[in-house]
């Protein structure tokens, strides 16, 4: 078992004795995992293994005494897959919930878009899906020569990855939904379907940080997939129960939530779960949909999409310009993030290293400099995020973005409640306690 870098451990102790930080129970740890979502109507439409439970947000509700309220008012920063917005509709029976996300990946935009429509629309739409889906089996099985173009990402064209007879099945899905003669939010709903099958007819997997090649998977059938997914859809819709919420989600930048909400719509509770500092690329590990449905038609709009995340990994070259460097709290974040910068050794990942560094610290203490501004007087701000170990060896040093999203929270006048640690993460690679998740609450100061 390595020691992690000494320096930036004894940085975070005197970090973390600022607050009061806890062990979390047994409830957080099966929370911060999406636990319950592959089998719970509507989550399960798409799997998001980087999401949280479907039961998250009703927990913090109730642990932070707002069910009484008559509304409450519901940011997620980083919508995801919508796991925050469907839950908070689900709660209709407890709470009325406005809710609101944002989410700057357009397919993952689309997918929530989706649940969250569907959700809203009720029993009523499952006839509509079922008729659109009858229209597209006969368009399928039908002579027409239609078939969608091949995208234009390399991926598709290889047939280890993506045997012809099963690309070519879900070419011709995609044609077909796309002729369907049905409203768009029907016709949204079966690309989702559509969608959700792209992994599992080819022998890619989700890895961690990559899409990986696995030899011995064996693809499943496009239709039969296709098929499965939108009886889930119709089953759950035709049992859905009339809520009295609303949710909706935006195609946008969640680091900067004020370019898209007014300053006057204040929010009762701000939850998310940004991506963390740990190299994951969501642009790249989910790029095999989004060019599917066609929101990237060529390498120079995927390039611009990397470039428009939130800075946690160095996939691509971002600009060296941090806007805290000019600001009233400069010498504050040089002084947090200086150890963790002095750990980075001097290797080829050095200066990918360092901005991963100095970027996710900006955009965090953006976020929460904007959502300051929109969070009502008694409101709450809650995040949960994993921390990472970087290097190896003697080089190995640990980000803590725990402890470092909450000092940066205090310099855009946030109070730091708790830091409850829900889990460690891969223990077997280093000693440090500090390489963990936690869900962290803030309140305004």
């Amino acid at each position: 078992m390595i020691n992690a870098n000494p320096s930036v451990e004894a940085h975070y102790e005197a970090l973390e004795a600022r607050w009061n930080s806890v062990n979390g129970s047994l409830q957080f740890e099966r929370l911060v995992v999406p636990t319950g979502n592959s089998d719970s109507p509507f989550h399960r439409w798409f799997h998001l293994k980087e999401a949280f439970s479907r039961d998250l947000l009703p927990t913090i509700i109730k642990q932070l005494s707002f069910e009484g309220l008559p509304e409450l008012r519901v940011l997620d920063c980083f919508a995801g897959g919508g796991t925050t917005l469907v839950s908070a509709l689900e709660l209709s029976s407890q709470v009325r919930v406005t809710a609101t996300g944002i989410e700057r990946n357009p397919f993952l935009h689309h997918v929530s878009t989706s649940k969250v429509n569907a959700l809203q629309a009720g029993p009523a739409l499952a006839q509509q899906l079922q008729s659109a889906y009858e229209e597209a089996e006969r368009l399928y099985t039908s002579d027409a020569p239609f078939m969608a173009d091949t995208p234009a990402l390399s991926t598709f064209s290889n047939e280890e990855y993506f045997p012809p007879v099963l690309l070519a099945s879900l070419l011709r899905i995609k044609a077909a939904v796309e002729h369907c003669n049905v409203p768009t939010p029907t016709r949204d709903l079966l690309l989702t379907a559509a969608a959700s099958c792209v992994e599992s007819s080819s022998r890619l997997r989700r890895d961690g940080r990559a899409l990986r090649y696995a030899s011995e998977r064996q693809p499943r059938e496009p239709w039969v997939e296709f098929s499965n997914r939108v009886q889930q859809m119709i089953e759950d819709t035709e049992s859905s129960q009339p809520t009295t919420g609303f949710a909706s989600v935006i195609l946008g930048d969640g680091r900067r939530p004020l370019q898209h909400i007014e300053e006057s719509d204040k929010k009762d509770l701000v939850v998310f779960s940004p991506p963390y500092p740990n190299n994951i690329d969501y642009t790249e590990i989910y790029k095999t949909e989004a060019w599917y449905l066609g929101f990237y038609e060529d390498a120079e709009q995927f390039r611009s999409q990397r470039l428009r995340t939130l800075r946690s990994h160095p996939s691509v070259r971002f600009s060296d310009e941090y806007d805290y460097e000019s600001s009233s709290d400069a010498e504050a974040v040089h002084e947090l993030l200086k150890p963790i910068l002095d750990a980075v050794p001097e290797d080829r990942y050095a200066t990918g290293r360092r901005q991963l560094i100095k970027g996710y610290a900006d955009d965090m203490l953006t976020l929460f400099r904007h959502c300051r501004k929109i969070i009502s007087s008694e409101g709450r701000l809650v995040y949960v995020v994993g921390n990472s170990a970087h290097g190896s060896g003697e080089s190995l040093f640990v980000i803590a973005a725990d402890l470092m999203m909450a000092r940066l929270a205090e310099l855009a006048n946030w109070q730091v409640e708790e830091i409850s640690v829900a889990r460690s993460l891969r223990r077997r690679v280093t000693n440090s306690r500090f390489l963990r998740e936690s869900v962290v609450t803030l309140s305004p100061s």
